[in-house]
């Protein structure tokens, strides 16, 4: 009997102990700057994730075949195919990736560098580029496009280039209140 009573009175103790552990802890140490507190430092501000790009497709729902037939009734006008002067060498399995264009419809936009245009839908493709070169990656603050910067065994750093963004502006006028 006597040692129920005695362990009864330490749970008592023990309970008192941590009531005023917590009431401690409570007043003096505040726990959401525990959380938060190495975010804001300048040296940790480079593991801070950015938010998601925006992914833009520039496929068309419309083919070439009803875009033509549209541009008559629209404009009054014929898209006609390209008559070509001299040999072309755009290879006959070529389409434009917005509107499948077939190679009669596509002529080289800047001669030997690649770069060709579609007469319908005024693409600029190159014929080399994977079938991704239609989806852009934009910056979800300003919307410029992000450019590939790093290569990685398992993904592509891209950054975005803008001088002038908002975001990077708002970054570095904290960065100087900091210091």
């Amino acid at each position: 009997m006597d040692i129920i009573l005695y362990l009864l009175h330490l749970i008592q103790y023990q309970h008192k102990q941590i009531c005023w552990l917590l009431n401690f802890i409570c007043r003096y140490i505040p726990l959401k700057q525990w959380a938060f507190d190495d975010s804001h430092s300048p040296k940790y501000q480079k593991f801070k994730i950015d938010e998601l790009p925006l992914i833009t497709d520039f496929r068309q729902d419309w083919t070439y075949k009803e875009l033509i037939p549209y541009y008559e009734k629209r404009y009054d006008k014929k898209i006609r195919p390209i008559s070509r002067r001299s040999e072309c060498d755009i290879p006959d399995s070529c389409t434009c990736p917005r509107c499948d264009a077939p190679k009669p419809f596509l002529y080289k936009n800047n001669s030997s560098k690649g770069q060709l245009l579609c007469k319908i839908c005024d693409f600029r493709f190159s014929p080399d580029e994977s079938r991704f070169s239609t989806v852009k990656l934009r910056c979800p603050h300003c919307g410029n496009t992000l450019v590939p910067k790093k290569g990685r065994k398992h993904f592509i750093v891209h950054k975005c280039v803008n001088p002038k963004r908002s975001y990077y502006l708002i970054c570095s006028l904290l960065g100087r209140q900091v210091k």
